[in-house]
């Protein structure tokens, strides 16, 4: 199955970074797409289709498995593995064996950290749109988890959407998903940016909610 989602996504003008699909998504009961925002590095790097599966693959689950040290921006993986997974700290593959995850921009935006923005252009941001519209359409998930209640939702995402209220405080969180007008009909809940600061407990229960309103 992972074979002919290449041959899909390869054959589309927008999608540049293919995604990682986990190697049960496709017989997955619920499908989840994480969607994440952006990679950073020199712009020699964009002709690398792989980068987005080395991340998840080498950086965040190798090093899991071998029990090195993750860099910083695995962390991100983590965190989200925690906030997703039946118990906290489970094994990480219990998700990402299960779910997709594809960084919205499709160039990188920057190098350094992620306060160098310099390639963030509104050419790009319309290509990138274009390109999550079709990776939706080819991976069919049931539920997009987005990284950041801040730029991805307010700034990067399209604003033409429907709000779905779940609740106006959850674990001190107003929760809701969208869905954008013009895209498959797939609700989106942008959680915290996973980084170290995230509170775990609180998305889980979020999560929760979430679960229950979508009846799985």
């Amino acid at each position: 199955m992972l074979i002919d989602f290449d041959s899909r996504f390869s054959s589309s003008q927008y999608i540049n970074f293919y995604p990682y699909v986990g190697k049960d998504y496709a017989s997955a009961r619920h499908k989840i797409l994480v969607l994440g925002e952006s990679h950073y590095g020199p712009q020699s790097n964009n002709g690398y289709h792989e980068w987005t599966r080395e991340v998840v693959e080498k950086d965040f689950l190798a090093n899991y498995d071998k029990g090195a040290t993750l860099p910083k921006w695995a962390q991100c993986h983590r965190n989200t593995a925690n906030v997703l997974a039946s118990v906290r700290d489970a094994n990480p593959h219990e998700v990402y064996d299960k779910i997709a995850f594809y960084n919205f921009f499709q160039k990188s935006i920057g190098e350094g950290d992620h306060a160098d923005k310099r390639y963030l252009t509104a050419e790009l941001k319309a290509l990138s749109t274009k390109a999550l519209a079709k990776v939706m359409e080819i991976l069919c998930p049931d539920l997009i988890v987005g990284w950041g209640w801040d730029n991805l939702e307010w700034k990067y995402l399209p604003q033409a959407r429907d709000q779905i209220e779940i609740s106006k405080n959850c674990a001190g969180i107003n929760l809701h998903l969208f869905t954008l007008n013009g895209f498959p009909p797939v609700p989106i809940w942008c959680m915290h940016h996973p980084s170290m600061g995230i509170n775990i407990d609180a998305h889980r229960a979020c999560f929760a909610e979430i679960k229950k309103y979508l009846k799985w």
